[in-house]
């Protein structure tokens, strides 16, 4: 049966009949009402049948033989049924008579909307269905049927079962290589599945190919996928109870044309079986029988091992009552036994407290050790740190005295240029000086000439002279503003030489960048090339004469231990854009050796004093450092986790003297100050070093009085230490020319523009000049009008020209002693703005001078002591690891002390154990040993296996083969006690299943006829379904006319197309009623009705579907509902007939 049911009221009718209209076979043979049926006392209770999930006490309480007349439940006799049904008729009568409410929808299992692509006729075709009642018309060839068929593909049907193709890729449109469906259900209420996960609607899609592929994709209401699993889809589909494999429920064109037309009695009946899910239960049961059966089998098989195994055991058991008589010898041995096994505990037990005694010395030594090494600790720490401090110092420090030797030499290059320029204008300026004393002399004594003789001709010339003479002094004003212009001009010049000389020295400062990036692309190009050339040279990064070194410590053979070196071989770099860092945070680490021992590091220094190659040499512990608990997040790289390293020493070398586990590595510098600086500082973080370019590095780190540090780390030019593959070393060598290339196109970019604008401010001069040449010529011609209008006014003068040649002889000393002026004035300015300069310069000189000395004498005095922390650093460091390699020595002893004095532990355990397994502690005499005791208990034992072969055998033997036998007899007898159990039950149970099972039917048997005759009363026909159990067989027996006396009835045979159909229509809806899934699907169920049987059909389905209140029905007929009037529950969709090119159906409802 159906796994979900909807309860209904009793009351719940959704019309009334007429008692006439209803009247049946039944009622003219029996006149009188029947009392109420527990079928109808079941049914008022919620549901119409009876289902497996009823208890035992429901079959009890509603379904008494004494109830059915007399009759055993589950009778085949039709009499019977017949008599039941006159029970059962009055109540389902009245079911169909009172009014129901209004049908109403269901919120959750509902089949909302259907789609499909490249199916069969569509390409495209949307079908949203009402949740209640839906036809679907159209004409023949539209794709009613289709609509059907995606229904069922999509929700996991066969093609073969839709009698629509022998599989999916038959279904797919003609020219299409895929297709697609999907079903939209509802998914509401309290009754909803999983609304957490789906929400309120459940999108089922579907995707299959030619090619044999298929999918499925299970949505929300979101559209987005849940899931692709069948089986989820299947959970799905019980949960709503979607029978869709259920021919009844979903009764396609081909099964509907055959079950109305062409259908046998027996076709019919396997249709009521299948349709109820009654045949499922049958096969069931039938599979439930044939287990029994094997179990029986089983069983008469196994009684006959259990007799042999009965036979066995008593045998044993003689076997072993002959043996008891010994049982005095063996208490003998046991207590003997008993005293052995715990002598030996107690010796072990004496070397155990001389053991923990030896591992509470070793303790004490570690703790002794250790206690010194934290002292050494600290002191290296201190140097360290007053070392690295010294070091950025001096780093600084260079860093600043080669600016300031520059600047000293640029500012006294300054100084001897200005005391050039000095006294190259005091030597001008005595010279003009002299010649304005000349001019002056000059001046004063033709003036007296002049004078002198224009006293002598005053009053010689009338008004043309006196006009000559104003026209002369006009030009001479003109004269003397082109003059003014020219030198307003010159004034212009100085600013524009400022211009110049800015542009200038702006060349020349970019200069010496544009020099820097060029030597560091130089050097990188050179680097680049050198590691081209050393490809495949295993020592070329590291010093000459390391090859030699290298072999000659392998040759040597007096070490204690073989010292471990150089360190680069023994690290590969896992992240290759931090080999620069890493080589120049390494510096001469990177080719020094370890060895475990100041013997050893004697030796090797011999070695290496002979060989000429001084590289340094420490001592380490080779025991593995842990590290954990002491590296910051797992999130960042620290310059440990970038490394790969081979040896212990090497490891525990850099994590001591560059704390290479705290070491953080962040390619970009912002995000790198930010995760230091910002916030709580980070834990088990000493340093982080960000990337500047593509090799230079930015160290950040705390002083050691907390502040803030901020230092560079230079690019490294030289050939990687490390192994590492030869392409991303010039891989990486190419980067950083690439970027050193960048920079210095960048700073030629900068001094090309420096230079343009120099040769701007050059030229904005040379134009200057050449205004100045222009005014120039202006204010010549000016003083040339002048001289000829001087001219004219001396040729109409006496002839004696003596008065014209004083006035030419005055203007040219007036013109020179002018000059002369002009340039002492601008003697005198240079010579102040150089004597201003040189004060200024001799400032600036001095300033350098101090500051370069004092540099320089800072830097002194940081080397000095840079190399006396070195030194300090290095024997710190010596005390460190040999503190440290004594701790490893002693904690090594400690732990092998420990090792055997919990291996001892476990001894004691052990022999404890065994021994209390023979007994309990017991006393062991003081005079007695575990030898002499094995002795005895030796020579005991002898003398008891002499008695036991006697018997044919040891105790303990017979015993155990005596339980074992026991064992096996009474777990078998317990065993097939279950089995013969398990089969009682089983055959009870399946005896109850079957009895039930036939009640099933016969209540199910018995609505259907029912219901059938009501149905049947809707057009005055009058019938009966005939089920006849034993056959399989179903009749459906039809009077068509109601007035007929007879209640024989027609066979279908005897019956017209649409009496026919109509009839077939009445049993597939009596059947319905009895079924529990949502929805109901029937394709063209009246292609052999007329319209009279069509009307009154299609109205008794609404009905039926209305009084099945909350189903959902899809019905499909190729006929027109123009005609028809329908309420608001029912749905008409109309199908579009196809046409060429259509892509999307267009549909009215």
């Amino acid at each position: 049966m159906a796994p979900r049911k909807r309860s209904r009221d009793v009351h719940d009718v959704d019309g009334e009949v007429e008692i006439e209209s209803a009247s049946s076979s039944f009622q003219q043979r029996y006149g009188q009402g029947p009392k109420r049926s527990r079928l109808a006392m079941a049914h008022a209770n919620g549901g119409s049948v009876v289902s497996d999930d009823d208890t035992e006490d429901d079959f009890d309480s509603t379904m008494h033989e004494d109830d059915l007349g007399g009759t055993p439940v589950g009778s085949d006799d039709e009499e019977d049924d017949d008599e039941f049904d006159l029970q059962s008729t009055q109540f389902i009568r009245k079911e169909h008579l009172q009014d129901r409410e209004k049908n109403m929808a269901m919120e959750n299992g509902v089949i909302e909307e259907v789609f499909c692509r490249n199916f069969m006729c569509h390409s495209k075709l949307r079908i949203k269905l009402g949740p209640l009642i839906n036809f679907i018309i159209g004409h023949n060839g539209s794709g009613k049927s289709a609509v059907l068929t995606a229904l069922t593909m999509c929700l996991g049907g066969k093609a073969t079962s839709t009698n629509r193709g022998a599989s999916l890729k038959s279904l797919i449109k003609e020219g299409t290589d895929n297709a697609t469906l999907a079903v939209k259900i509802k998914n509401q209420g309290d009754g909803a599945y999983k609304t957490e996960l789906y929400g309120r609607s459940i999108i089922v899609e579907r995707h299959f190919t030619r090619a044999g592929s298929s999918s499925f994709k299970l949505k929300n209401e979101h559209d987005k996928i849940i899931s692709h699993k069948k089986a989820d889809l299947d959970d799905i589909l019980d949960f709503y109870a979607f029978q869709l494999d259920n021919p009844i429920n979903v009764l396609t064109q081909d099964m509907a044309r055959q079950f109305l037309s062409n259908s046998t009695p027996s076709d019919k009946y396997k249709f009521f079986l299948r349709g109820t899910q009654l045949e499922v239960l049958d096969a069931d049961y039938a599979l439930m029988e044939e287990h029994i059966d094997s179990i029986e089998e089983k069983l008469r098989t196994r009684e006959q091992d259990i007799h042999h195994l009965k036979d066995k055991m008593e045998k044993a058991e003689a076997r072993k009552k002959r043996m008891e008589k010994t049982q005095t010898m063996a208490e003998k041995i046991s207590r003997l036994s008993w005293q052995h096994a715990w002598a030996q505990v107690e010796e072990q037990e004496v070397k155990l407290v001389d053991m923990e005694s030896d591992v509470q010395h070793a303790i004490d030594n570690v703790q002794q050790k250790t206690d010194e090494a934290e002292v050494f600790d600290g002191t290296y720490e201190g140097q360290k740190q007053s070392f690295e401090s010294a070091q950025r110092t001096h780093h600084d420090l260079e860093e600043q005295l080669q600016p300031l030797s520059d600047n000293h030499k640029a500012v006294n290059d300054k100084m001897q240029a200005n005391k050039r320029n000095v006294s190259d204008i005091l030597g001008q300026e005595r010279e003009c000086r002299n010649e304005l004393k000349k001019s002056g002399k000059d001046i004063t004594r033709i003036e007296a000439d002049i004078q002198k003789e224009q006293d002598i001709l005053a009053g010689a010339e009338g008004n043309e002279h006196l006009e000559r003479m104003t026209k002369l002094e006009e030009l001479k004003e003109e004269a003397a503003a082109k003059k003014q212009q020219h030198e307003d001009h010159l004034t212009g010049l100085t600013a524009l030489q400022a211009k110049d000389n800015e542009a200038a020295q702006a060349v020349r400062a970019a200069e010496q960048p544009f020099q820097r990036s060029k030597e560091a692309a130089d050097g990188a190009t050179r680097a680049l090339d050198r590691l081209k050339n050393t490809q495949g040279q295993e020592w070329a990064g590291y010093r000459d004469g390391m090859e030699n070194l290298v072999r000659t410590i392998n040759r040597e053979s007096r070490f204690r231990t073989k010292p471990v070196g150089p360190m680069g071989k023994h690290i590969k770099i896992l992240k290759p854009e931090w080999t620069s860092v890493i080589e120049k945070t390494m510096g001469g680490n990177m080719e020094a050796f370890i060895v475990t021992s100041k013997e050893d590091q004697n030796l090797l220094s011999q070695i290496v004093g002979r060989s000429n190659c001084r590289v340094p040499i420490m001592i380490g512990n080779p025991n593995r450092m842990d590290t954990t608990g002491k590296e910051p997040s797992a999130d960042v790289d620290t310059m440990l986790r970038i490394l790969e390293i081979d040896n212990d020493l090497v490891r525990n070398s850099i994590i001591i003297n560059q704390s290479a586990e705290q070491f953080v590595l962040i390619k970009d510098a912002d995000e790198a100050r930010a995760f230091l600086f910002d916030g709580p500082r980070p834990h088990n973080v000493k340093a982080v070093v960000a990337k500047v370019g593509t090799s230079a590095a930015m160290r950040y780190e705390f002083s050691g009085m907390g502040a803030q540090k901020t230092s560079p780390v230079p690019a490294y030019q030289g050939a990687s230490h490390m192994t590492t593959d030869i392409r991303d070393q010039i891989r990486q060598h190419q980067d950083a020319v690439n970027e050193a290339t960048r920079d210095m196109e960048a700073a030629k970019a900068s001094k090309r523009r420096l230079q343009e604008a120099h040769k701007a401010a050059s030229a904005n001069i040379k134009k200057h000049y050449t205004q100045e040449k222009q005014l120039k010529v202006q204010y010549q011609k000016a003083e040339d009008a002048v001289a000829e209008q001087q001219s004219l006014i001396d040729s109409n003068r006496p002839q004696d020209g003596k008065l014209q040649a004083l006035e030419e002889q005055l203007r040219e000393a007036k013109t020179d002693r002018e000059n002369q002026e002009n340039s002492y004035k601008d003697i005198t300015l240079a010579k102040d703005d150089a004597n201003q300069a040189a004060h200024e310069i001799k400032r600036a000189l001095d300033e350098a001078t101090e500051e370069l000395s004092m540099a320089q004498k800072n830097a002194e005095r940081a080397e000095k002591k840079l190399r006396e922390l070195e030194t300090k650093r290095m024997k710190a460091l010596q005390d460190k690891n040999l503190a440290i390699q004594l701790i490893d020595q002693a904690k090594t002893e400690q732990a092998r002390l420990e090792t055997d004095r919990d291996t001892q532990r476990n001894t004691v355990a052990t022999f404890i154990g065994r021994a209390e397994q023979i007994s309990v502690r017991v006393e062991v005499p003081a005079d007695m040993t575990a030898a002499k005791l094995d002795d005895r208990l030796a020579k005991m034992i002898e003398d008891r296996m002499r008695e036991e072969r006697a018997v044919g055998g040891n105790r303990e033997d017979i015993e155990l083969a005596y339980i074992a036998r026991k064992d096996e007899y009474e777990h078998a007898n317990a065993e097939c006690s279950k089995l013969k159990l398990l089969a009682k039950e089983l055959k009870s149970t399946l005896s109850e299943r079957q009895r039930r099972w036939k009640l099933f039917r016969r209540y199910i048997a018995s609505r259907a006829r029912i219901t059938f005759s009501i149905l049947l009363s809707e057009r005055q026909f009058r019938g009966q379904l005939k089920m006849e159990h034993h056959n399989k067989l179903l009749h459906i027996v039809v009077e068509p006319d109601i007035t007929r006396a007879s209640d024989a009835g027609r066979g279908t045979k005897t019956l017209s197309g649409g009496e026919k159909s109509f009839s077939t229509i009445c049993m597939l809806l009596s059947i319905w009623d009895a079924m529990g899934s949502p929805i109901r699907c029937l394709d063209e169920f009246d292609v052999f009705m007329d319209n009279v049987n069509r009307s009154t059909s299609m109205q008794m389905m609404v009905k039926a579907a209305r009084q099945a209140t909350g189903r959902q029905f899809v019905l499909i007929t190729p006929q027109s509902m123009d005609s028809v009037s329908w309420g608001e529950d029912v749905k008409i969709i109309r199908m579009s007939d196809p046409e060429r090119g259509q892509t999307v159906l267009q549909m009215g409802a």
